[in-house]
């Protein structure tokens, strides 16, 4: 459970403000009152961050979070307490056109800021996200005790930035800790490619929905506003408790659900007894996913606030109001949208 009162005043870098969980860790500092720096790589005037002015409500730095100029001037002119690494690619097919891109934007910049944080005994908590796709394909459920084997460049990319965080953290003592999550979903999510906001925008225009895989593939999943809880809640135990640093933390609602289910859970909501187009062109994504949050219940005491189904419930609804202009899904929703 997160505390309010820590966040009051406090001092916040969040790096990738204009993203999906950047843009929901904005708005949650911004209700606690901390005193919060924006890092933007480009504006993105369709993103959470711009549509509810929190680039008036924040101070807001552009360039790039690979940039050891920029980043030790932000530093240096802002002395933050927190840092959230929120910054990354989210879309994995674009990361094979630029694997480059993806590599600095993931383990060289955390590199030189957590170099940086070293260097100049900066006393900054850091929570860096990376993700369940960093173990790769291996056994299931995924434990933090399994060595990480990524193939795809955007598992290599997560993993080596996870393997940077948690050297700074057990070996220079930095205050430093890793989340790998299951599937963000939730408002405010307009990467329409990826399959939640993607089958929810179909169903509202009264399309049929297409997936890319065979509907066989099997995913884990956080609801946004769970997921922001972890990093709060993360960063405010590393401030009293050095025994986290340099850990790296699993959290997840423990499911695996197969993409056809998703798709039929969401058209249920909608009362449609809808089918998907099964495209069936993925390649090199991996098959199944399932992540064990044993230790983050064990040694953070973490329960998610939310849950897989009031999460999707919420989304529907979110959805439902800012795209098909209604209020609450309906039994004729797909007729009338």
């Amino acid at each position: 459970m997160t505390d309010p009162a820590f966040w009051r005043g406090k001092r916040v870098l969040v790096a990738g403000a204009t993203g999906f969980l950047g843009g929901w860790l904005v708005r949650r500092l911004v209700e606690y009152e901390a005193q919060v720096v924006s890092l933007v790589h480009r504006p993105k005037p369709e993103s959470q961050f711009y549509l509810g002015g929190f680039d008036r409500k924040t101070e807001v730095v552009q360039g790039d979070i690979s940039d050891a100029k920029l980043m030790s001037e932000t530093f240096d002119r802002y002395s933050p307490e927190v840092f959230f690494h929120a910054a990354g690619w989210a879309d994995v097919i674009q990361v094979l056109k630029d694997p480059l891109q993806c590599f600095r934007g993931a383990v060289l910049s955390t590199w030189t800021i957590l170099e940086h944080i070293r260097a100049n005994e900066v006393g900054c908590v850091s929570v860096i996200s990376s993700s369940d796709k960093a173990y790769g394909s291996q056994a299931l459920p995924y434990r933090e005790s399994a060595p990480l084997t990524p193939v795809h460049p955007y598992e290599v990319a997560k993993a080596s930035q996870d393997y940077v965080a948690q050297s700074y953290g057990k070996i220079y003592g930095l205050p430093v800790a890793v989340t790998r999550c299951g599937n963000y979903f939730g408002g405010y999510d307009f990467n329409f490619a990826r399959l939640i906001p993607g089958v929810i925008r179909s169903l509202v225009e009264g399309e049929q929905p297409i997936l890319r895989s065979d509907g066989k593939f099997t995913r884990d999943y956080l609801y946004i506003e769970d997921a922001v809880d972890v990093q709060l809640d993360l960063a405010e135990k590393l401030h009293r408790d050095p025994t986290l640093y340099g850990e790296a933390f699993n959290f997840s609602y423990g499911a695996q659900v197969e993409v056809i289910e998703i798709v039929e859970r969401i058209a249920e909501l909608f009362g449609s007894a809808v089918k998907p187009l099964v495209n069936n062109s993925v390649s090199v994504e991996i098959r199944h996913m399932h992540l064990s949050s044993d230790k983050a219940r064990s040694r953070l005491g973490w329960e998610p606030a939310c849950g897989f189904d009031e999460g999707l419930k919420r989304t529907v609804d979110w959805y439902i109001r800012h795209i098909g202009g209604k209020t609450e899904p309906s039994q004729n929703a797909l007729s009338t949208v």
